[in-house]
C-alpha cells in the first residue's frame, strides 16, 4: 500500500520488507546528547519495535538523529504508529529529565526507504555503521557504543568487515545533513 500525507513524506507499506528509517530532532538540536538520553531512546526503540512485531536489525543513535534498519511484519501499515510511539515516549523522557524544548516539539519527522535489493541493503548497513564517523563522533565505527556495529563487530568481525569493504556508501543518497 502507498499512502500520501499532507504534511509528511509519502510512505510505501510492504510486508516482510526491510526498511531503512531516519528520524531527527526538530531544528537538529542535540536533545539526545547524553548517555542517559541515548540509553532511554534505545530502550523505547526496542520495546516499541517488539510491540509492533517489527524486527530491529541495525541502528545508530546520535545527538540529533538516528538511523534504523528494520524488517516489517505481515502488516507494515503500523509503521507511522510505531514511529509516533518511539518519538512520543522519547519526548516524554526528555521532558521528565529536564531537557528543554527549543521549538514546539522535540522530534521532526521520519523518512523511510523500502529496501528491494541486496546491494542497497548492505550499503545502508554500512552507512548506519559509519554514521558516527561521518559526523565526527569517533574515528572508528566500533568505538561508538550507541550503534549496533559496536556489538556486531565483537560477534561477527569477519562478516562486518566484508560488508564494509564490499558495499561502499559513496553512491547512496541519504537525507542526513545533521
Amino acid at each position: 500500500m502507498y499512502k500520501e500525507y499532507k504534511h509528511n513524506p509519502p510512505h510505501l507499506f510492504l510486508a516482510d520488507t526491510k526498511y531503512f528509517i531516519t528520524t531527527s530532532t526538530l531544528g537538529r538540536y542535540k536533545y539526545l546528547g547524553t548517555k542517559e538520553a541515548k540509553d532511554a531512546i534505545l530502550h523505547y526503540l526496542v520495546k516499541t519495535i517488539n510491540h509492533f512485531n517489527w524486527i530491529l536489525e541495525d541502528w545508530v543513535i546520535l545527538d540529533n538523529h538516528l538511523h534504523l534498519m528494520m524488517t516489517a511484519p505481515e502488516d507494515a501499515t503500523n509503521l507511522p504508529e510505531l514511529m509516533h510511539n518511539i518519538t512520543r515516549f522519547s519526548a516524554n523522557w526528555l521532558s521528565k529529565h529536564g531537557v528543554k524544548k527549543i521549538e514546539r516539539q522535540y522530534f521532526h519527522n521520519y523518512w523511510d526507504t523500502c529496501i528491494t535489493y541486496e546491494r542497497s541493503y548492505y550499503c545502508r548497513l554500512n552507512y548506519i555503521w559509519n554514521n558516527p564517523v561521518k559526523h565526527g563522533y569517533v574515528e572508528y565505527p566500533e568505538d561508538w557504543e550507541y550503534g549496533s556495529y559496536f556489538y556486531r563487530i565483537r560477534e561477527l568481525e569477519n562478516d562486518t568487515h566484508k560488508i564494509m569493504n564490499n558495499y561502499p556508501i559513496d553512491r547512496i543518497h541519504v537525507e542526513d545533513d545533521f
